[in-house]
């Protein structure tokens, strides 16, 4: 007996260097996996995702026909408890004691077969214990169309693409007040990125009424509070940006780079403490 792929169902995140994204699983519902059995179809997994597979005849027609009608439904499950600090989720994703939304993705309307990105929608889900107990992040469901590979020598695969969350960057510097002359810059000096990122300061010394002002002054009282604010939102990617740089200037000498790289502000806050008292 000949064995063939029928089609794929691939996780990919922009996030991600290679797209490839290992962070969710994907598995079949308990009805599915009788249709399966029942239709001799195999789950081969892959890192990202899995591969569906067929035994063939000739002619390179499954062993056993699929009812046009037929649906195949897939749980996704979340394995990376971090998956949500850098994913773009909708607001409507949310889980209260009375149920939530979830993401349902499927090929409904799907009409050629080959490579295509899965349709999302958000859809109610009354089972909440389910989704916590088994870290259910949304349903996949592959319908008989258009879409659907009926030989072995086509094939399908089906991705679902997330795409990564935006947000402003914040670094918070805590300076000396030693030399009230010194001016302090973040810049990106990364030659090959285009555009580059930049940044506008703020002295929160200067803000009575500001509460981070209050907070950090609690703590570092008489010393100098600034905020360096990105001008537009960064997308969050696995790679850290290098060359964004702490310099400083005193008086009318020439800009001098006191960190090199800035770490980047991690992707649930955005914000980053500089506590540059040694430094500078």
């Amino acid at each position: 007996m000949d064995y063939q792929q029928l089609f794929e169902l691939s996780i990919i995140h922009d996030y991600y260097r290679s797209k490839i994204c290992p962070d969710l699983s994907i598995e079949p519902t308990p009805e599915c996996n009788q249709f399966l059995a029942n239709h001799r179809l195999m789950v081969k997994r892959k890192v990202n995702g899995i591969s569906i597979i067929v035994p063939v005849v000739e002619g390179n027609k499954p062993l056993l026909g699929l009812a046009e009608n037929a649906t195949l439904t897939f749980f996704l499950k979340t394995n990376n408890s971090h998956f949500f600090n850098f994913t773009n989720i909708d607001p409507k994703f949310i889980r209260t004691p009375i149920g939530c939304y979830i993401y349902s993705f499927s090929n409904e309307k799907k009409t050629e077969i080959g490579v295509s990105s899965l349709d999302s929608t958000l859809i109610a889900w009354d089972d909440l214990k389910l989704l916590q107990r088994q870290n259910i992040f949304g349903i996949v469901k592959i319908y008989n169309n258009l879409s659907f590979p009926k030989i072995s020598t086509q094939a399908s695969d089906y991705n679902i693409h997330f795409q990564s969350k935006k947000h402003y960057w914040y670094y918070y510097l805590i300076a000396d007040n030693k030399n009230n002359d010194d001016v302090f810059f973040v810049e990106d000096r990364e030659d090959a990125r285009e555009p580059k990122i930049k940044f506008t300061k703020t002295d929160l010394t200067q803000l009575n009424e500001s509460s981070v002002q209050a907070f950090f002054g609690s703590k570092f009282s008489g010393k100098r509070l600034y905020l360096f604010k990105s001008d537009t939102e960064i997308t969050c990617q696995e790679e850290g940006r290098k060359n964004i740089q702490l310099l400083k200037q005193s008086g009318k000498n020439s800009k001098t780079v006191w960190i090199d790289h800035l770490p980047n502000p991690p992707n649930h806050t955005g914000i980053k403490v500089i506590n540059a008292l040694k430094s500078v």
